[in-house]
């Protein structure tokens, strides 16, 4: 039966995280000499929807107390522009709050990509991130949160940031949860923990924060999505990715076959994306189906970037959607209604296009 530890770090992060690792039994996984490489989740739209640097920090000394002979923390951010993804690692304090720990940083945009062609379930070409397969151990660390199309945005979908920029948006294209699947088999970290201290709710980029103070980690990163799953209030069951996983070999997301050692598992329901939706703007209709989290991102920017302005009260995005008479169109999926009906292009349409034709009045 495969192990994930929940620990509490009102000890401390260093504390907690070294205690998760003994207790799902990651502690002879690094050999000395190893390269490690840590994986956080960072966002470039916002450091709230990061792994915190706490977490990043804890991780790096740990990994050096096990004999690691060199530490590197790599990520590709989702691909908001040069100039933003400056500004972000700045606000996280990057390289210097890294260098303080013994670590360095990649940003693997800037880096060499190995090229895989011709995968099943994957674009006809992707690039993956060269760090990934020249390392010893991958310490796989994403924050907990909801997400749009996945439910929930852990370990398993973590991995895409191992992409080239414009490989990202070739997921959604080609069919986002596939390619993930896909993805997981080519790159296998050794060691999965999930940020769980301060966890998201109702969007990933700007929903609000839960304070639960916890960390969930083991080497089975389909189990450990599970139990991060349950904390969230989400049934493992009810999660397609997860499914897919388990189906393809990757690991266990049945509660039942997964053994939670350290702090019991205390769920508290997370808002997910839909429901805020609905809350937020409850004279809205909105028809997303098909929609890819890409797609649904961009309406969420619009969302915020127009405030109170908006004037419009319908919307339909994705691929099976049926737009309204007078509703506004996102994106490419739904080119063929862009004859009779208000629409923003591309794919994904940016933010501040969907918040100008929001904000537009309706024609007659």
């Amino acid at each position: 039966m495969t192990r994930v530890a929940i620990t509490s770090v009102e000890a401390g992060v260093d504390a907690a995280f070294a205690l998760a690792m003994r207790l799902s039994d990651c502690e002879e996984i690094i050999a000395r000499g190893d390269r490690v490489l840590v994986k956080p989740n960072w966002n470039a739209a916002g450091v709230p929807g990061s792994t915190s640097m706490a977490a990043v920090q804890a991780a790096c000394k740990w990994a050096r107390s096990q004999g690691a002979g060199e530490v590197i923390v790599g990520e590709g951010p989702v691909p908001v522009g040069r100039q933003r993804i400056d500004a972000f690692l700045k606000e996280l304090g990057v390289p210097e709050r890294l260098a303080a720990v013994g670590a360095s940083f990649a940003l693997f945009d800037d880096g060499e990509h190995v090229l895989f062609r011709k995968e099943k379930d994957l674009p006809a070409e992707i690039g993956i991130a060269k760090p990934a397969f020249d390392c010893d151990v991958i310490i796989n660390l994403p924050l907990l949160k909801v997400h749009s199309t996945c439910l929930a945005t852990l370990c398993v979908k973590n991995l895409k940031g191992f992409l080239r920029p414009r490989d990202k948006m070739e997921f959604h294209r080609v069919g986002l949860l596939p390619a993930i699947i896909a993805l997981n088999r080519i790159i296998r970290p050794q060691i999965n923990v999930v940020d769980a201290m301060d966890g998201m709710e109702g969007d990933h980029n700007r929903g609000g924060l839960v304070h639960l103070g916890l960390l969930i980690a083991g080497r089975d990163r389909v189990a450990v999505d599970a139990v991060a799953c349950a904390q969230m209030g989400i049934a493992p069951d009810e999660v397609p990715l997860l499914r897919m996983a388990a189906e393809a070999g990757l690991g266990a997301h049945q509660l039942n076959q997964i053994e939670i050692v350290g702090e019991a598992l205390r769920p508290r329901r997370f808002e997910r994306v839909q429901e805020r939706l609905k809350r937020c703007y409850p004279d809205l209709t909105i028809d997303d189906a098909g929609a890819c989290s890409a797609c649904v991102a961009a309406l969420m920017d619009g969302l915020y970037i127009s405030g109170g302005k908006r004037r419009r009260k319908s919307i339909a995005l994705g691929k099976h959607a049926r737009p309204q008479d007078g509703a506004l169109v996102l994106g490419k999926c739904l080119r063929d209604y862009w004859a009779s009906h208000e629409h923003v292009k591309g794919c994904p349409p940016s933010g501040h296009a969907v918040a100008e034709a929001l904000c537009k009045e309706e024609k007659e």
